[in-house]
């Protein structure tokens, strides 16, 4: 079951997520699989580990999220990531995968306007600027590329 909410944040905050994120001066890096290392050649993405618990990574950009985390009614943060596709000029469905086992909850942050889906079993969400879907990550869930604009970013929230 997922729940999709558009025009989550006040858009002033939005922007300044977005602005931040989409700016010549935000890090991201390079990731060399999707889902797993058994991924095939040539399905790369660019992530930003805003914070992560088991890698002990706290991002420097992690306090512009308080406010969404505190929106979302988090208790306790498990992973915080944004994520960078880039176009191939093609439709290219990633392997379906769980973010962890353990019963959780999960949470999309769409920063563009794209048509590189998000597939939750018999579902799709289509990423929209300021649309959040939030959904259960111990279940099967997939991204997709875009082909209508150079990039899909979102900022995906695992927490209690």
């Amino acid at each position: 079951m997922i729940k999709v909410v558009d025009d989550f944040l006040d858009k002033k905050y939005f922007k300044e997520i977005q602005d931040t994120m989409l700016g010549g001066s935000f890090p991201w890096f390079y990731n060399p699989y999707i889902t797993d290392d058994e991924d095939k050649k040539n399905k790369y993405y660019f992530i930003h580990n805003f914070y992560d618990s088991k890698l002990y990574v706290n991002s420097n950009y992690f306090n512009l999220l308080i406010k969404f985390f505190n929106q979302i009614g988090s208790k306790s943060i498990i992973r915080v990531k944004g994520n960078l596709y880039l176009s191939k000029g093609k439709k290219e469905i990633h392997r379906f995968h769980k973010d962890f086992s353990y019963k959780h909850k999960g949470c999309l942050l769409y920063i563009n306007d794209n048509n590189g889906l998000t597939y939750f079993n018999k579902e799709e969400v289509r990423p929209k600027a300021n649309r959040v879907v939030f959904f259960d990550p111990s279940k099967d869930h997939a991204s997709s590329l875009p082909t209508d604009d150079n990039r899909r970013i979102n900022i995906n929230v695992n927490y209690f």
